[in-house]
This record gives C-alpha cells, sequence and structure tokens, in this order.
C-alpha cells in the first residue's frame, strides 16, 4: 500500500464508486451512493450540494478515511464497488495501518461536530489536543500564533480558550470545532455542513478562516454546505447527488445559470430562497 502523496494531482480520484451499510435489526442492506466518478485536483475546491439522504456524508466520510470510525457495525461503511484513491491511497480494502498514516494528512469535520466537542477540555485544550496526541514537542510559540490568529479570523476572543464547551452558544462551538479540525494542517480537508448552527452575521468568518487556511496551505477542500455564502466565496466546482447519485456537475457559476436537470434547477432555487436565513446567537 502506497503511502500518503501531500502533493498527489488529482488530490482524490473516484470511478464508479458504490457505497452501502450492512443489513442490521432484521431491515436489509442499504445502498447509499451508486455510480459516482469524479476528480478534484490539486488546491481546488469541490461543493457537494444533495438534499437530505443524497449520500453526501456518506461519500465524504469515506472518502476521509473515517468509513470505519461509527462505533456501531451497522453505520460503518462498505465499498460495492469502484474504486477511489485519495492523496495516491487505494481506499478500497485499505487497513488499519495504512488507513491511520492517511488520515494523518485528510481533515474531516462532521456534521454538527460543535456538539461533539470533549466537555472535560476547555477551548485551548480542545485545539491543542490534536496536536499533542501526534507530537510532543511541537512548538508551542508558533502554534500559539497560528491560534490565535484562527480565533481573530473567527471572531472569538482569547478569553475564549479558557471557557469550556458548555459555556459557548452553539454557534461559538461550532467555530471551535472547525479550527481543531485543520490545525494539523491537512493536504485534504473534507467539511460537512461547517457553518451548521452559526447565525449570519458569523457565517462569513468560518468562509474567511476556510479561504485562509486554503490559501496559506494549498490544501484541496471539499465543502457540504446548503450556504449560498460559503458556495459563491470559496467553491469552484459543484457536484450535485441525489438518491445516491451525481445528477449535475461543473462550474459553479454554469451549473446553476444553466442547469438541464429539474432537481439541480430546484435546489439552486431554494438555496438562493433560504440564503442567510438563521437568526443571530445568543
Amino acid at each position: 500500500m502506497a503511502d500518503p502523496a501531500r502533493d498527489a494531482d488529482p488530490s482524490i480520484a473516484v470511478s464508479d464508486l458504490s457505497l452501502g451499510y450492512p443489513a442490521h435489526s432484521g431491515g436489509s442492506a442499504f445502498t447509499a451512493v451508486e455510480g459516482v466518478s469524479f476528480e478534484i485536483r490539486q488546491g481546488s475546491v469541490l461543493a457537494l450540494l444533495g438534499e437530505s439522504g443524497s449520500g453526501k456524508s456518506t461519500l465524504t466520510r469515506f472518502l476521509a478515511g473515517r468509513g470505519d470510525e461509527a462505533g456501531e457495525k451497522a453505520s460503518r461503511i462498505r465499498v460495492n464497488g469502484g474504486e477511489a484513491q485519495v492523496l495516491g491511497v487505494q481506499l478500497r480494502g485499505i487497513g488499519r495501518r495504512a488507513r491511520t498514516r492517511l488520515t494523518a494528512h485528510v481533515g474531516h469535520l462532521a456534521q454538527d461536530a460543535g456538539a461533539t466537542l470533549a466537555p472535560d477540555l476547555n477551548v485551548g485544550d480542545i485545539l491543542l489536543s490534536p496536536i499533542v496526541e501526534r507530537n510532543k514537542r511541537f512548538d508551542r510559540e508558533l502554534l500559539g500564533e497560528q491560534i490565535a490568529e484562527m480565533m481573530d479570523i473567527v471572531g472569538l476572543p482569547l478569553s475564549k480558550l479558557q471557557e469550556y464547551p458548555y459555556e459557548l452558544s452553539k454557534g461559538q462551538r461550532q467555530r471551535v470545532a472547525v479550527m481543531r479540525s485543520i490545525i494539523l494542517g491537512p493536504a485534504v480537508y473534507f467539511a460537512d455542513e461547517p457553518t451548521l448552527g452559526v447565525d449570519a452575521n458569523n457565517r462569513p468568518r468560518i468562509v474567511d478562516l476556510l479561504g485562509w487556511y486554503r490559501e496559506r496551505s494549498g490544501a484541496t477542500l471539499v465543502l457540504v454546505s446548503h450556504d449560498i455564502g460559503m458556495l459563491e466565496a470559496l467553491g469552484q466546482k459543484v457536484l450535485v447527488m441525489q438518491q445516491g447519485r451525481v445528477v449535475g456537475e461543473g462550474d459553479i457559476d454554469e451549473i446553476f445559470r444553466q442547469a438541464d436537470h429539474g432537481y439541480v434547477r430546484q435546489l439552486a432555487q431554494a438555496l438562493r430562497a433560504t440564503a442567510y436565513d438563521e437568526v443571530a446567537e445568543a
């Protein structure tokens, strides 16, 4: 099994990929992604769109190397067909050791990650913990400067580093989760609804953070989002999924303007109708 190549181009290559979940509790096996193919060039940004249940989260969790992370066996993703490579590493049949090497270079923000922050750690320790787990001899001064810069970008005062998740609003917890997910400097980064729970005034701060990170790292980004502001600011290419299949693909402007698939047109209209509709944080 090849070691991850951070400069691999394309960063992600998917060919006729089908993913599913095993049968459980008397139910039958379920196919979540079917016959999906695409490539993402190094350093580019892909926006992955689709209604709930379209297969977006399954696809991104698998490509991020987190397909087996779920505690319950029924929630572990199975490959039913096709191939997928990330940073030159073949994901089908990947072993635990190779997966660990890969995920050292691949970041993943799960949906509603702010709700799963460690309750017994303050914000500073939450941000530091991924670094400490990987390298006990890190440069504390350099990391401190990076954290301070990120806190400024997302609009959180440094005093928040001493607070615990229960002392933060939902939107503040989500901003901490996004910072934590990029702290290791991944070459490929998957974010599932990064602005979820963040109010309209602060969503652009998440966009700014991800733009800052991409500019300084050259990382490849895959964003699952219904935040039209984020898509227009960061997205270059769009992949639209419905019922596990790709029903639209192309440049972000062209695909919404010249969509030839009815669902893609409906999705574009819905995104614009609901843009920035959440209330401000308390």
